[in-house]
C-alpha cells in the first residue's frame, strides 16, 4: 500500500538507505571510518536513530555499501568508456584514465576507495575483494589468450595488476613522488602492455 505521499513503504526504506549511503560516504571521506559514528551519520542524513538498525547492522556494513555503490559506479563507467575504444592496450588505457579522473579532485572518494575500507570490519574486507576481483575481470578479459594460461591464472594476473594500480593510485594521492595522474597512467600500462605482450608470444609472465 502507499501513504500519503504515494510512496510504499519498501519505497520510503530505499530512499532512507540512500541517504544513509550518501551520509556514510561523505563522513568516512572527510573524517575517516575510526573517526565516524552512526549518531554522526544518522545526524548528516537527517534521520532518527531508530531507521539506522533498519538498513545496517553497524558501521562496518555501512561502509562496505558505500564502497559497494563506489565500485558499482566505477565497473560501469569502465565498461562504457572499454566499449567506445579500439583494441586491448586502447581499453586498458581508457579504463585506468577513467578510474584516475574519478578519483582526481575527489579525495573524499579516494579514501574511501583506497584507505578507509581497509578500516573496516569483515563485511567491508569481503566487500573490498569483491570489488577488486570484478575490476580484476575486466582487465582479464582484455588480456589475450594464451595456451599456457587458464581462465584462473589470467584473472590472478588482472588482480595483480588491479592491485598494483590501487597502490599507485594511493601513492599519487598522498603526492608521494611527485607522481601525477598522468604518469600513474603510464605506469599501469606499462604493466599491462608489458603482460599483454608476454602472452602474446606464449609464455606466461614471469
Amino acid at each position: 500500500m502507499r501513504d500519503y505521499d504515494g510512496k510504499t513503504a519498501a519505497e520510503r526504506a530505499a530512499e532512507r538507505r540512500t541517504r544513509l549511503i550518501d551520509a556514510g560516504s561523505e563522513l568516512f571521506g572527510e573524517r575517516g571510518f575510526a573517526a565516524t559514528s552512526i549518531r554522526s551519520v544518522l545526524q548528516r542524513a537527517g534521520l532518527r536513530d531508530r531507521y539506522f538498525g533498519e538498513s545496517f547492522a553497524d558501521l562496518d556494513s555501512l561502509l562496505a555499501a558505500a564502497y559497494t555503490r563506489l565500485i558499482d559506479e566505477e565497473v560501469a563507467a569502465c565498461r562504457a568508456a572499454i566499449a567506445n575504444a579500439s583494441g586491448a592496450s586502447e581499453s586498458a588505457h581508457a579504463m585506468i584514465d577513467t578510474l584516475t579522473r574519478s578519483l582526481d579532485g575527489n579525495p573524499g572518494r579516494a579514501r574511501v576507495k583506497l584507505r578507509e575500507i581497509l578500516s573496516g570490519g569483515p563485511v567491508s574486507r569481503q566487500q573490498r575483494q569483491a570489488g577488486l576481483h570484478r575490476l580484476a575481470q575486466l582487465v582479464a578479459d582484455l588480456l589475450p589468450a594464451n595456451s599456457t594460461e587458464s581462465k584462473s591464472d589470467t584473472h590472478l594476473l588482472g588482480l595483480a595488476i588491479v592491485a598494483a594500480s590501487d597502490e599507485l593510485l594511493l601513492a599519487w594521492m598522498d603526492g608521494e613522488q611527485g607522481l601525477s595522474r598522468s604518469a600513474v597512467v603510464d605506469l599501469v600500462m606499462l604493466m599491462f602492455d608489458a603482460v599483454a605482450q608476454r602472452m602474446s608470444s606464449g609464455h606466461p609472465p614471469t
